[in-house]
């Protein structure tokens, strides 16, 4: 009996893991999107970020917004030096957007003037390929 228990618990358990965690290539995809669209920022390409970027992020900031922001904010870090991805979740749901897949990326990244800066960009699933919905700097 406890034997049964006990698969059965394993069962239930290998069940979460596997909705729970993602799989390795959806966070190789997610990254290397991600990166690709971070390549842009790096470069001033910032009109070409924003439409690069996902609906939501586009249906909450213009793209004159957009540019003026990180002319103001992204600008004075300098060129950037070095990035690393510190840590990237999944999540189903986000306070303030509607349901969908996410992944929230963490970068620890160094700039000519200023270092060990965390960015955090957040990722949608849109018609099957991941899409920038959220960028921050802290």
């Amino acid at each position: 009996m406890r034997l049964i228990a006990l698969m059965t618990l394993l069962g239930v358990a290998a069940t979460w893991l596997a909705t729970a965690v993602p799989a390795p290539d959806a966070e190789e995809e997610a990254s290397t999107s991600g990166q690709k669209w971070l390549a842009l920022l790096d470069d001033q390409k910032y009109e070409e970020s924003w439409k690069q970027a996902g609906s939501l992020f586009r249906s909450e900031v213009t793209q004159e917004q957009w540019i003026a922001s990180l002319e103001r904010f992204r600008n004075p870090l300098g060129s950037m030096i070095s990035r690393a991805s510190s840590r990237i979740d999944f999540a189903k749901t986000l306070r303030g957007a509607p349901d969908g897949d996410y992944a929230i990326i963490h970068f620890t990244t160094s700039f000519k003037n200023k270092n060990d800066v965390t960015e955090r960009l957040t990722l949608v699933k849109e018609d099957g390929r991941w899409q920038v919905a959220a960028y921050a700097i802290h």
